[in-house]
């Protein structure tokens, strides 16, 4: 019980991280308690309540709170001061709390033991290391400069977000324009997934890795008046300057 106590954690939020982070914990047996100002403003506005066992507080919540809850608490309660605080965002940078960023991402399911233990979490050069806050956890751990840190996150954007925009459209065009099923695509992504993963620096194919110029400007003929030719340019000027017009050649 004593050790309990002296390693408790609260995470404060209820969002999709903040179930994730939960759930890692109770597959790891690990005692770890909840506080929302959604769910409990009435009874304990500032978390005060909450947060004053624990050793470690884990901030789930947006970028944009993150300093103002600290504000809040740290004007309430001075003394908390000497607890760990911890976020997980990609970009932000609190001299208040320590960064830890899950490169992953949170989906409404959740995952298994296995999936969580995999996660690399990004910490901040000259500060306490991942393992030495969470020694309980597994996990791979690496370290960059903070002023590096919004440079990653967009790369974190690109990558994973802007890719999930693409592979609706793609799907969602399938079934709509096409009447194929999505799940027709399917092999699609888990190949160009495993090629990724094979050797990422020869993964790409298409016109674009052949300098297919006429086959391209046909693409971007072929979506006029789609908000994605826009994107699609975008990708191809990124990749290499090939003087496009919207027009095949």
């Amino acid at each position: 019980q004593g050790m309990a106590t002296q390693n408790s954690m609260v995470i404060v939020g209820d969002g999709k991280a903040a179930a994730h982070l939960h759930e890692y914990f109770r597959l790891l047996s690990l005692p770890c308690e909840s506080w929302s100002r959604r769910k409990h403003s009435s009874q304990d506005p500032k978390g005060l309540k909450a947060l004053a066992g624990a050793k470690r507080v884990l901030l789930a919540i947006s970028d944009g709170s993150i300093e103002s809850f600290l504000g809040e608490v740290f004007a309430a309660a001075p003394q908390f001061e000497s607890k760990t605080f911890v976020h997980f965002s990609g970009a932000h940078v609190s001299s208040r709390a320590l960064g830890f960023h899950p490169l992953s991402t949170f989906g409404p399911k959740l995952y298994s033991l296995q999936s969580y233990q995999k996660i690399p979490f990004i910490g901040e050069k000259g500060r306490a290391s991942f393992s030495g806050v969470f020694p309980e956890l597994s996990n791979p751990s690496f370290e960059i400069e903070a002023n590096e840190k919004a440079y990653y996150h967009a790369l974190c954007v690109m990558s994973g977000n802007f890719s999930v925009l693409l592979w609706q459209k793609f799907f969602s065009e399938l079934e709509t324009r096409f009447n194929i099923p999505a799940a027709a695509g399917f092999s699609y992504l888990k190949q160009i997934t495993a090629n990724l993963e094979e050797n990422y620096p020869s993964a790409l194919t298409g016109p674009l890795q052949r300098g297919d110029h006429r086959t391209l400007g046909r693409n971007l003929e072929a979506l006029e008046n789609d908000p994605f030719q826009k994107v699609f340019k975008a990708f191809v000027e990124s990749y290499r300057p090939l003087e496009l017009t919207e027009k095949s050649p």
